[in-house]
């Protein structure tokens, strides 16, 4: 049960960050859209990249901790 709920906890701090970076890559979006100046958008598009690797890395820690609950949501329903 400790796993169990340690499993949601972290899921709900990474849903949390996920919506940071959701803020933060919107950001940079507009950053491309709307900056003046090569630089900016070039920094911009760098940040975006960056940006939407770590919300791929995020997503696939979610994920696995989606299945391992279903595994304990299973477990629990077998017994």
């Amino acid at each position: 049960m400790l796993k169990e709920s340690q499993l949601h906890q972290e899921f709900i701090d990474l849903e949390q960050h996920m919506r940071l970076l959701d803020t933060r890559l919107a950001d940079a979006l507009h950053r491309i859209r709307h900056s003046s100046s090569t630089e900016l958008i070039e920094q911009a598009r760098e940040d975006e990249k960056l940006l939407l690797n770590e919300l791929d890395r995020l997503m696939t820690r979610m994920r696995a901790i989606e299945g391992q609950l279903l595994q304990f949501q299973k477990a629990a329903t077998r017994h």
